[in-house]
C-alpha cells in the first residue's frame, strides 16, 4: 500500500549544506528545527497550513538556502483522511460531505412528519443532523451507542432515530462518516508498531479530549510554544463603521509606507459578508486610490456565487427546459459566457430590447420561447450552438442516469453551448472554472451506492455542492490578508487589526443545537450551550490574538445602523478602555493627486428633433441629467415582466379603448349628444374592450396569459370605462374635435412631435386639451418654478392654433373606479364643463388664466433652452421622491454625492 511522505521513514535530520535556520524569528525557528528533525506539523485550518508554508518558504529563500525538503505542515482533517487511507483494510469507504448529506436526506425524507418536504428544506435538516453527529463524535462520544440515548425526548428523540438509521446504513454498504475518524483511528495506530515521525500542533485554540486520545495513540506530540505577547496593544472607539473602515485602511497604508514586506493580519467576523466586503474595499480605494493597497480574503465566498459558476448553472437548467427570469435571462446573455464574440453579446442584448419594445416580455423565458419570439434578430452562430446543445440534451437528458455518467454528460453540454464564453480567462476566472468541474465530479461521487437519478435531482445536488463550496482565488502573497478570528488559528503578522470588536459580537451570539439534549451540551461544554462557555473559549482567542503580532488593534463602531454599541468586555479587560479614533489626512501619498474641480463644460444639442416629446422638458426641469441621458444618449430603464398585465399595458388598453369609443360614427361617438342616446352602455363598451384587446396585445402575451384572467380584465375595464362615460354624461355640451392628435412644434431650434390624447370643443367654442390617466394626478404637477409634468402646459402654450382653437381648459381625465373626475384648469368651468359643480370645486375656485398661460410659456422656453444648451447637472428637484421614480441611478451616480452613511448604507443596497 502507497503511503504518504510523512509516513515513511524521516532522516535524522536536514543537510547541513542546506543552510543555517538560527537566524529565524523565534515562532519559525520552532517549526524550522521540529521539521529538520523529521516532525510533521498539524495546523488548526487549510488556510494555516498554506500561510505557515509559505512562511517556510519564504524563510529559506531569504537565507539564501539553494534547495530543501518540501516542509510536511498538514491541516488536522488532512492528516485524518491521510491515515485513514494509510491504515485502514476493512474496505470502508470514507464518505465526503457531499455523500454523508445525501444519507441524511434519505433518512430525515423517510420520517413520516417530513416525508412532504421538497428537496431543499430535506437538505437543510440534513446538515442540522450531521452536525449534531458531528458534535457528538467530537464532544460525548459514549452517547454515540442508541442505548445511551433511550431517554431523549422530543427532537433529540428524533435525531436519536435518524442516527440508528444512519448507523444501519454504514454498517450495511461498509461506509464511515469523517466525524468517525479521530474515535476509530486510535485503535488502528496502536496495532500499527511502525515508527512515525513526532507531531507539532500550531494554532489550536483548545484540544478535545478526543483529540488528545487519538493524538497520544499516534506517539509524541507537543503544542508549539505560543509567540511573546504584543508589545504595542491599542483599543479604538470610532463614531461608525465608515469611520473604523477608513482609519483600518489609513493604518495599513501608513504600515507598508514604514515597511514595504510588511505582512498585516485584519481580523472581522464580517469576512464572509458580500456587503462588507464592498464597504472595505471602498474604504482602502479610498485611502489609496492611486498606488492601491494590496489585500486579499482569506475565507472565500460559495462558489455559487461566482459569476461563471451561475453562469454554467444557469445555461444547464435553460437546456433542461427549465424557464430563467427575464432578469436573470438579462445577466446571462449580458455576462458573455455564451457568447462567441463581442458582437454577438451586442445582437443578444440588443434582441432583448427589441423583445421589450415590442410588448413582447415575459416574466421567464425556456430557451425555446426566446429562440423562436427573437430568431429574427439573434446571431445565426448562436442560434446554431444553442440548438446543436438542445439537441444533445435532448439525447441524454430525458432518462434517469447515475450521478457519474451526468458528471461527464453536463461538461459536454456546456461545451456545446459555448460556455464559458470567447474571453480569454484570467486567473482567478480559470481557477473558478477548475473549481465548477470539480464541484460537478464531487456531486458525481452521489453514485456510490449505485442510484440513478433525473437530471433535474443531479442539479439539485451540484447547487448545493456550489453553495457549500468555499471559493478563493490562490494567494498572491498580498501584504494584507483578511481574515475572520477563529480561522486566523495558526496565521502569523508583522501587525494585526481586528474590526468590529463590541459587545455584542465579541463574545459572539449563538444558540444550541436543537437536536441534542442542552444538559449534555452544557455538560460537554459544546459550542454555544452557554454564555459562560462560549466567553471562555473567546477569551482564548483573544489571548492567542494578542500573541499573533507584535502589535495588535482593536477598534468598534459606537453607532450601529440606529443603535448603540459598547466596546467588548473581554477586550476592555484585557487591552484596556478604548480610545477615540484620530484620523490624519487620508489622502494618497505621492504628487500625482487627483484634485477634483467642477466641470462646467457644457456640449450643446446641435439636432432639430428630439425623441420623446413632453418627457424631456419634463425631465429636464426634474433633473437635467435625465434629459440628458434620455435624449441625447438612449438610456432607458425596463419595468420587469409581471405574470399578468403591468400598469402601462392597462394604460395602453385604457387609451385604445376610450380613441375607438370616441372615433365617431359609424361604430363611435362624437359628442354628448350620441352618448346620451345611448341605452345598453354597458354592453357598447364591452364591444370596444374585446376589439381593443384583440388589437392591442400582442398574440405572445395572450398566449402566456389565461383565458379566464383575459375575461376578468376585460371585465374591469368594461366596467371602469362605462363609470366614466356614466361621468361623462353629466357635462355641459360639448363635441370631441380629435383624438391621439398629433402636432410638431417648434420650441427654439427644437422640432418636437407631440400626441394629445383627445380635443373637446366646448360650449361657447373654446378648446378643451384632455390627458387620459387612470392614476392618482393632481394639477400640482405644473406648478412653477420646476413643474413635476410640463406635458398639458406644453399643449396648451405651443401645440394649438390660437384663431380657430382658443384654450378653455386643460384637464387630467382621472380614470379611477369610483374616483372619475377632471382635475386641472378651465377658464370657466360651471358654465363649460359641469353645470352642476360647487363654488368650493377646485376647478371653480382656480380657474384657467392668461397669466398661467404666459408663466408656463415662459418656463418651457427656459427647461428648451437649458436643455439645448447642455445643461445636464445632476440635480433633482427632490432628492428622494425624483431619485426613487428614477431608473438611471447608476449611470448619474448620485449615490457618490451622498457622504451620509446611513445614505450610502440605502444607496449600496
Amino acid at each position: 500500500m502507497h503511503m504518504p511522505i510523512w509516513n515513511q521513514p524521516y532522516p535524522a535530520g536536514y543537510n547541513a549544506a542546506m543552510g543555517d535556520f538560527s537566524q529565524i524569528g523565534p515562532g519559525t525557528a520552532q517549526i524550522e528545527s521540529w521539521l529538520q528533525a523529521g516532525g510533521v506539523v498539524l495546523t488548526a485550518s487549510a488556510r494555516a497550513a498554506r500561510a505557515l508554508t509559505l512562511d517556510i518558504h519564504r524563510s529559506r529563500q531569504n537565507l539564501g538556502i539553494p534547495a530543501w525538503n518540501t516542509p510536511v505542515i498538514l491541516d488536522y482533517q488532512s492528516f485524518l483522511q491521510s491515515v485513514w487511507k494509510a491504515r485502514s483494510q476493512d474496505g470502508r469507504l470514507l464518505l465526503n460531505s457531499t455523500q454523508e448529506e445525501s444519507i441524511w436526506a434519505s433518512v430525515v425524507g423517510r420520517t413520516t412528519h417530513l416525508a412532504t418536504l421538497p428537496g431543499a428544506p430535506q437538505h437543510r435538516i440534513a446538515r442540522l443532523a450531521m452536525e449534531a453527529h458531528t458534535l457528538l463524535c467530537a464532544y460525548t462520544p459514549e452517547f454515540l451507542p442508541a442505548a445511551r440515548r433511550a431517554s431523549w425526548q422530543q427532537d433529540a428523540e428524533t435525531f436519536s432515530g435518524w442516527l440508528e438509521e444512519f448507523d444501519a446504513i454504514c454498517n450495511r454498504q461498509k461506509l464511515i462518516s469523517p466525524a468517525r475518524l479521530t474515535l476509530e483511528l486510535p485503535e488502528l495506530l496502536q496495532a500499527d508498531e511502525n515508527p512515525r515521525p513526532p507531531l507539532l500542533l500550531a494554532g489550536f485554540d483548545r484540544l478535545l479530549a478526543t483529540q488528545r486520545h487519538l493524538l497520544d495513540a499516534w506517539g509524541e506530540w507537543h503544542e508549539a510554544e505560543q509567540h511573546a505577547p504584543a508589545t504595542s496593544t491599542h483599543f479604538h472607539a470610532a463614531q461608525n463603521l465608515s469611520e473604523e473602515l477608513k482609519a483600518c485602511a489609513q493604518w495599513c497604508r501608513e504600515k507598508l509606507a514604514e515597511n514595504c514586506e510588511a505582512r498585516l493580519l485584519v481580523l472581522t467576523r464580517e469576512a464572509s459578508s458580500t456587503n462588507f466586503r464592498g464597504q472595505l474595499e471602498r474604504a482602502f480605494a479610498q485611502i489609496s486610490a492611486r498606488e492601491g493597497l494590496r489585500f486579499e480574503f482569506s475565507l472565500g465566498l460559495p462558489l455559487a456565487r461566482t459569476a461563471l459558476a451561475r453562469g454554467a448553472m444557469l445555461t444547464l437548467r435553460w437546456l433542461s427546459g427549465s424557464a430563467l427570469p427575464e432578469h436573470t435571462t438579462d445577466w446571462l446573455l449580458a455576462s458573455e459566457q455564451l457568447s462567441g464574440s463581442a458582437e454577438e453579446t451586442s445582437a443578444l442584448l440588443h434582441s432583448m430590447r427589441l423583445l421589450r419594445r415590442r410588448g413582447q416580455e415575459q416574466p421567464e423565458w425556456t430557451l425555446r420561447d426566446f429562440i423562436h419570439d427573437a430568431t429574427k434578430t439573434l446571431p445565426e452562430a448562436w442560434i446554431g450552438r444553442l440548438n446543436a446543445a438542445i439537441q444533445l440534451q435532448q439525447r441524454s437528458g430525458q432518462r434517469h442516469q447515475t450521478p457519474l455518467e451526468w458528471a461527464e454528460t453536463l461538461p459536454n453540454l456546456l461545451t456545446a453551448a459555448g460556455w464559458p464564453g470567447y474571453q480569454p480567462l484570467s486567473s482567478a476566472s480559470y481557477q473558478t472554472v477548475k473549481s465548477f468541474q470539480k464541484a460537478v465530479e464531487t456531486a458525481g461521487t452521489l453514485g456510490f451506492d449505485g442510484r440513478r437519478i433525473s437530471q433535474h435531482n443531479f442539479l439539485d445536488a451540484l447547487g448545493r455542492v456550489l453553495e457549500e463550496t468555499l471559493f478563493a482565488p490562490e494567494s498572491k502573497e498580498a501584504p494584507i490578508l483578511v481574515a475572520g478570528p477563529t480561522e486566523s488559528a495558526g496565521l502569523t503578522a508583522d501587525a494585526l487589526w481586528f474590526l468590529g470588536v463590541d459587545e455584542d459580537n465579541w463574545p459572539t451570539q449563538g444558540s444550541a443545537h436543537p437536536f441534542l439534549p442542552l444538559s449534555i451540551q452544557r455538560e460537554a461544554g459544546m459550542p454555544h450551550a452557554s454564555a459562560q462557555q462560549d466567553a471562555e473559549v473567546i477569551e482564548a482567542i483573544t489571548h492567542r490574538l494578542l500573541t499573533t503580532a507584535p502589535e495588535v488593534h482593536f477598534s468598534y463602531p459606537r453607532q450601529k445602523k440606529e443603535a448603540e454599541a459598547g466596546p467588548s468586555r473581554i477586550v476592555l479587560r484585557l487591552v484596556g478602555a478604548p480610545q477615540p479614533l484620530t484620523l490624519s489626512d487620508t489622502s494618497p501619498a505621492g504628487k500625482n493627486q487627483t484634485i477634483p474641480f467642477l466641470d462646467a463644460e457644457r456640449v450643446r444639442f446641435e439636432q432639430t428633433a428630439i425623441a420623446g416629446g413632453a418627457s424631456v422638458l419634463t425631465a429636464q426641469s426634474n433633473c437635467p441629467f435625465r434629459a440628458f441621458a434620455t435624449a441625447r444618449l438612449a438610456a432607458k430603464g425596463w419595468e420587469p415582466a409581471q405574470s399578468g398585465l403591468t400598469a402601462s399595458q392597462r394604460g395602453q388598453l385604457l387609451h385604445a379603448v376610450l380613441h375607438t369609443i370616441w372615433a365617431g360614427p359609424p361604430d363611435g361617438l362624437k359628442g354628448l349628444n350620441e352618448l346620451l342616446r345611448i341605452g345598453e352602455r354597458a354592453e357598447f363598451v364591452a364591444r370596444h374592450v374585446k376589439r381593443a384587446m384583440h388589437l392591442e396585445l400582442h398574440r405572445s402575451l395572450r398566449a402566456r396569459l389565461s383565458l379566464r384572467y383575459l375575461e376578468l380584465e376585460a371585465e374591469r375595464l368594461s366596467r371602469l370605462i362605462t363609470q366614466w362615460l356614466e361621468y361623462e354624461a353629466t357635462r355641459a355640451s360639448f363635441t370631441v374635435e380629435g383624438r391621439e392628435v398629433e402636432r410638431i412644434i417648434q420650441l427654439g431650434p427644437l422640432n418636437i412631435r407631440l400626441r394629445l390624447d383627445r380635443l373637446d370643443r366646448l360650449n361657447d367654442g373654446s378648446v378643451l386639451v384632455i390627458d387620459y390617466k387612470s392614476g392618482n394626478v393632481k394639477p400640482q404637477a405644473w406648478e412653477l418654478p420646476r413643474p413635476d409634468d410640463v406635458q398639458l402646459p406644453l399643449y396648451a402654450g405651443f401645440a394649438l392654433n390660437r384663431d380657430r382653437e382658443p384654450l378653455g381648459g386643460l384637464v387630467f381625465a382621472k380614470i379611477r373606479a369610483g374616483k372619475e373626475e377632471f382635475v386641472g384648469r378651465v377658464a370657466d368651468a360651471k358654465a363649460t364643463l359641469r353645470p352642476e359643480l360647487k363654488g368650493t370645486s377646485a376647478l371653480v375656485r382656480n380657474p384657467l388664466t392668461i397669466e398661467d398661460l404666459e408663466a408656463w410659456r415662459e418656463c418651457i422656453e427656459q427647461l428648451a433652452l437649458d436643455f439645448v444648451n447642455g445643461n445636464a447637472e445632476v440635480t433633482p428637484k427632490d432628492t428622494q421622491k425624483t431619485c426613487t421614480r428614477c431608473d438611471l441611478q447608476s449611470l448619474c451616480r448620485i449615490s457618490a454625492l451622498h457622504t451620509d452613511e446611513s445614505e450610502m448604507e440605502v444607496w449600496d443596497e
